[in-house]
């Protein structure tokens, strides 16, 4: 896949944030643009802006951290007659505090939307992309969480490298079938985020824009990258938390991420 024109395109959380920078970049008068999130007045608002660049843009409400979900979000895209080319997973949210603290439902929330209903939303789109003659793609958004356990956020860090795993997993099934797969590892970054994390803290050093993360995980997805994190810095944090040996590196993450609750 090397261009996204012509693609008729699903994206999860794109009220805000990363997935509304992500509709800005992809907004084409070649391109439909199927947007998902909770909130119907703020996809609205991102989908008036599509248009407003002669891209088609349809609105589908829907909580994908409710059970079944995704089958309810394909569903409905279906029956309107659409067949994602492209599917970017980038909904997600996170939970910062001391483990038992944290409401079970909160948690059961977050593994649905980030675990259980990513992975049925993709397996129900597939089908569709191993039929589209231009390629197919289909885009995880994880984050610099998912390459370490991290104390104080571990559901939320554990369930994203479920997501950075299950993407390269499937790049290697897919690539020389016409679906490429790419898992986007964002670090801090300038969204609604750190409020529904429950602290304004949920950072180390700057922040990026949710545009330059958007363009950096679009453009990963064209080049065929099994993965990629967003900014100089984060690589090489993400690059520790693989290699660093893990008992001095959780007690460095106990002390930072106890502060920040």
């Amino acid at each position: 896949m090397k261009t996204f024109k012509d693609k008729t395109i699903l994206l999860t959380g794109a009220s805000g944030g990363i997935g509304a920078a992500m509709a800005r970049r992809l907004a084409d008068p070649t391109v439909t643009l199927l947007l998902t999130a909770r909130s119907e007045e703020r996809l609205r608002a991102v989908a008036d802006e599509a248009k407003q660049h002669g891209a088609a843009a349809r609105v589908f409400p829907h909580d994908l951290s409710a059970p079944r979900a995704d089958a309810a979000l394909h569903d409905a895209v279906t029956r309107e007659g659409f067949a994602p080319d492209v599917l970017v997973n980038n909904a997600g949210f996170g939970a910062l505090g001391r483990f038992e603290n944290v409401p079970a439902a909160k948690y059961a929330e977050m593994l649905s939307l980030s675990v259980t209903n990513l992975t049925g939303l993709t397996r129900r789109c597939l089908p569709h992309m191993l039929g589209a003659e231009a390629g197919a793609g289909i885009l995880n958004v994880a984050s610099t969480a998912a390459h370490q356990p991290v104390p104080y956020f571990a559901v939320y860090a554990a369930s994203k490298s479920y997501v950075l795993h299950f993407s390269q997993a499937l790049w290697a099934e897919y690539r020389e079938r016409g679906v490429a797969v790419t898992c986007l590892s964002p670090g801090p970054t300038r969204t609604g985020f750190q409020s529904r994390a429950d602290s304004q803290n949920v950072a180390f050093g700057p922040m990026e824009s949710a545009e330059k993360v958007a363009r950096v995980g679009l453009r990963a997805l064209l080049a065929g990258r099994r993965a990629v994190v967003s900014g100089a810095g984060n690589k090489a944090g993400a690059l520790a938390g693989r290699l660093a040996p893990r008992r001095p590196l959780l007690a460095i993450l106990e002390r930072a991420f106890e502060a920040m609750i």
